[in-house]
């Protein structure tokens, strides 16, 4: 009974944020935010609605009690972090674990979960507002592809995927001081982050066909000689040996999502040359490749065939799952970014539509299984009404 009151309560949080999402309104370019000194009114209205989905998604992250399937590892991670045990934690969790139990004067994990969900969602949505082609098209598959909802789990990681979601628009805009300064202080936090600082540079050139051909063998090699790969990696991550995460295994959801994506993404391409050459009688696809916003499409694309990738040849890694999600979480910006250059309103009405049903569908199933072990998102449970802590 409580797991089904838990999911009526994820939905009714997800159908309030996003009916306010669909509220806010997109800036037309040029236009301007302050005249004559104060703020516009649809300025005002928007920083209101994007406040209170702000505080409506905290509090459901700040309260939660017990929720995700490392919380109660988490507090003891924390407390060994802030006795001076030994702890395989980056040093800036260490450091915040030791100063905010500090200056609350002893082990208050809630307000670390607090902290961590504050900065989480507000690198997400500044992200949204500032890098989205439609802010209430990425904020609604935040919502629907269960993006929202996994930050309950492994909060640093994240709180460092939320940066590196965050910084993509740096290295689109070759702003790479900016990027590496942000990309490393998440690594302070989750050092899996780094990875992003080449993969992300390497997915703004346009990756011809050879090269992708090349790179599926190389992959389809690392798989052969898994043995030799995961020797490698636990180098790395020497954490993760002798433990259940050597059981890898693929993610179906995050492998069908990207193969979904891909091919709405092929599909795009292929309508949206097809209309230009239909318009201009003699097709060059390199008029449109020159736009902005094809560059940007382009980057976002490649990094979902890495997730592919990633998390099929390569799902013999521990916690894969983490790397393919550096790569994946750009499906946010892609699919409102396609939505958004349909040229045909009647193609792109459909092919909206098409999309929500999918989400919606994709989001309730999500619920259905998020009980189980790995993910223990239900029932719901809050520290305000829960006697119950963990002490050591």
């Amino acid at each position: 009974m409580n797991r089904i009151v838990s999911i009526i309560f994820y939905l009714f949080v997800a159908a309030v944020t996003c009916a306010m999402a669909y509220q806010i309104q997109p800036y037309q370019a040029g236009e301007p935010v302050w005249i004559c000194g104060q703020r516009t009114r649809k300025s005002v209205r928007n920083r209101l609605l994007i406040t209170g989905i702000f505080c409506i998604l905290f509090l459901v992250m700040a309260l939660r009690f017990d929720i995700g399937n490392d919380y109660g590892q988490y507090t003891e991670t924390a407390h060994e972090a802030f006795v001076g045990g030994y702890v395989v934690t980056e040093v800036g969790f260490n450091w915040l674990v030791r100063f905010l139990y500090g200056l609350a004067g002893g082990e208050y994990y809630e307000l670390l979960f607090a902290v961590f969900a504050f900065a989480t969602l507000l690198f997400f949505l500044k992200a949204f507002a500032r890098q989205s082609a439609d802010f209430s098209q990425t904020f609604f598959l935040f919502m629907t592809l269960g993006v929202y909802f996994q930050t309950f789990n492994t909060v640093r990681y994240y709180f460092a995927l939320s940066i590196a979601f965050f910084s993509m628009k740096y290295v689109l805009e070759n702003d790479y001081l900016k990027f590496v300064f942000w990309i490393l202080i998440a690594a302070l936090f989750h050092k899996s982050v780094l990875l992003v600082l080449p993969v992300y540079w390497m997915a703004t050139f346009a990756w011809k066909r050879w090269q992708i051909v090349a790179g599926l063998a190389a992959s389809a090699a690392c798989y052969v000689g898994k043995s030799l790969v995961l020797k490698l990696a636990l180098v790395l991550y020497p954490s993760y040996r002798n433990t259940v995460f050597l059981e890898g295994g693929v993610s179906w959801f995050s492998v069908l999502r990207a193969l979904a994506v891909l091919a709405f993404y092929l599909w795009f391409l292929y309508v949206h040359a097809s209309a230009k050459e239909a318009d201009s009688g003699s097709f060059s696809s390199d008029v449109w490749k020159a736009q902005g916003w094809y560059r940007e499409l382009r980057f976002y694309g490649q990094l979902n065939l890495l997730a592919l990738v990633t998390g099929t040849f390569f799902s013999f890694l521990p916690v894969v799952t983490r790397i393919s999600y550096y790569f994946g979480v750009s499906q946010l910006f892609m699919i409102p970014l396609i939505l958004c250059n349909i040229r045909e309103q009647k193609v792109r009405r459909k092919a909206t539509a098409i999309v929500f049903v999918v989400c919606i569908l994709y989001f309730i199933t999500f619920l259905l299984y998020a009980h189980q072990d790995g993910v223990r998102l239900l029932p719901y449970q809050s520290w305000l009404f829960e006697p119950m802590r963990y002490v050591y």
